[in-house]
């Protein structure tokens, strides 16, 4: 009989450490800096795309209030401004919705594998303002971080989970493939995304 209690007693004692290291390792997953694999893709998606979409809207903001001039580069000035805040306040609301917190996770883009350079990001700001060129200054650099918005946008097209990020990041691709016609009219040369800020 004591034999018997002993090993109940051991086997409730292995099961109670079995939950609480379960519990322990998914507090510590759930919080917004997790590992790269534990981080869903839809969520790595939405810390990677809604700074991207900042940057490109801080981009055409400035370029614009330096001078950008040619009325097709403008016009993509303002597109880029009223869409990609759109889409911007979108991936928040799902992020909370779905992800419990619409904060950004500065290091939540990790999980895509992918690095700055190639989403087409700079983590300085461009001095459009220095620049004797402002229109084929803004058309190179705004391409770069196009084509890097359309490559996030393929591999969510490949790995999202949900079909609202697949159908984002479809029009991403559309409007951004657009756009980017049109700024290789007037891209300079001598730009990209590092030379941002120098």
């Amino acid at each position: 009989m004591n034999r018997r209690v002993t090993s109940l007693a051991a086997v409730l004692t292995l099961g109670a450490l079995l939950v609480g290291a379960g519990c322990g390792g998914e507090s510590s997953d759930s919080g917004a800096s997790s590992g790269k694999g534990t981080v869903p893709f839809d969520q790595a998606f939405i810390d990677a795309m809604v700074p991207h979409h900042e940057q490109a809207i801080e981009m055409a903001m400035d370029a614009k209030a330096a001078g950008l001039s040619e009325p097709a580069l403008v016009q993509i000035a303002d597109a880029v401004i009223a869409t990609q805040q759109q889409e911007i306040d979108q991936m928040k609301a799902w992020r909370e919705e779905w992800f419990g917190s619409a904060t950004i996770d500065p290091a939540g883009a990790d999980a895509l594998g992918m690095s700055m350079d190639e989403m087409g990001m700079s983590d300085t700001r461009m001095d459009f303002g220095a620049e004797d060129d402002v229109d084929g200054a803004f058309a190179s650099m705004m391409a770069d971080h196009h084509q890097g918005a359309i490559d996030m946008a393929e591999l969510a097209g490949e790995k999202a989970e949900r079909t609202e990020i697949s159908d984002v990041a479809r029009a991403i691709i559309v409007a951004q493939q657009s756009e980017m016609s049109v700024l290789q009219q007037f891209a300079g040369g001598g730009h990209d995304m590092g030379d941002m800020g120098s």
